[in-house]
């Protein structure tokens, strides 16, 4: 029997969905109840009276209450997959587990100083720059922190009947983890969505500090996931069987929208603000400014890690472009 379907046997019989309700313009988050000899949450989400009683209304479905609850697998540390992983391990004595390249964002530290500088030095105006550290501090209300059991990439997880491998798969999160296993279940939080492209999020490690170059990461761990076989159970949106279709999707459209990049850039030099301005005026006008500007660093990062980009520091502050002779 292909893996695909032997991980849709298990659903509704091992594994149950949780559609969790969100504040946050992405929609619902799927939290992942596994009832097997342990009991185990994957993800969770975020810091809500009301995310937490869907929780319990979902046990309850199950004949099982919060204290119930044994482990909390955490896919990665925003706020609509581990807000409330907290106070979920406080009620029931839960272990969680996670990367610790999220452990910024398990503290809830939102980088907000890296950020300002990033920034600062692409010469993005303040009132844009206080906009956008704002939005950060918002979230901040939706998650608590929480100090996971640290689990790393080959780690072998457990329920009892059911064995996953981790799989560290960062880009959208620089500690995402995908959980996956011989009966072809794969639980992938945001690394795979069907209906949207996941967004490679600027951010920072955990350990330097510096920014890693989350497209470039991200596209690996896409090339990754497109070799695997079985169901992938997402943070958002429909389960996937057809992975490769799906994965190569997003792929090709990247390289579409990287080729724009390139086209821009031969014409003239161009800072981050211009380029967003060029490929994203809507969005910006929408207030998008975060989701836009990740979105294009990504690619000038990927430009840069290929050699055919180029950049400089100048007093309107950092300008890309094009190599000679590319």
């Amino acid at each position: 029997m292909p893996n695909q379907n032997r991980g849709e046997l298990l659903l509704d019989k091992v594994v149950f969905p949780i559609d969790i309700s969100t504040p946050f313009a992405v929609g619902d988050v799927y939290s992942y109840l596994i009832k097997d000899e342990k009991t185990v949450l994957v993800d969770c989400g975020h810091k809500s009276d009301s995310s937490l009683l869907q929780i319990k209304e979902a046990l309850n479905e199950q004949e099982l209450q919060i204290n119930d609850i044994d482990e909390i697998w955490l896919t990665h540390g925003h706020p609509d997959h581990f807000g409330q992983a907290a106070l979920l391990a406080e009620q029931s004595g839960a272990v969680v587990k996670g990367h610790p390249k999220e452990r910024a964002n398990f503290a809830t530290d939102n980088d907000r100083n890296l950020f300002r500088l990033f920034f600062e030095k692409h010469s993005i105006p303040a009132q844009r720059i206080e906009e956008m550290l704002g939005q950060l501090d918002w979230l901040l209300q939706f998650q608590q922190p929480v100090k996971p059991e640290w689990i790393e990439e080959g780690a072998q997880l457990s329920t009892g009947g059911l064995t996953f491998s981790v799989k560290h798969a960062p880009g959208h999160a620089p500690g995402h983890v995908v959980f996956y296993s011989t009966n072809g279940l794969i639980f992938g939080g945001d690394v795979l969505l069907e209906h949207i492209s996941t967004n490679a999020l600027i951010n920072f490690d955990a350990d330097t500090g510096a920014r890693n170059k989350s497209l470039v990461q991200y596209r690996n761990t896409l090339n990754w996931i497109q070799e695997q076989q079985g169901l992938v159970l997402p943070g958002h949106g429909k389960q996937i069987s057809n992975i490769r279709e799906v994965a190569t999707h997003h792929l090709s459209e990247q390289q579409k929208r990287y080729a724009q990049i390139i086209k821009e850039l031969k014409h003239q030099p161009k800072g981050l603000m211009q380029l967003s301005q060029a490929l994203f005026s809507d969005a910006l006008q929408g207030g998008e400014h975060f989701l836009v500007f990740s979105e294009i660093i990504g690619y000038l990062d990927w430009g840069e890690w290929e050699g055919i980009i180029t950049k400089d520091e100048t007093e309107d502050g950092i300008q890309f472009m094009m190599k000679q002779n590319n």
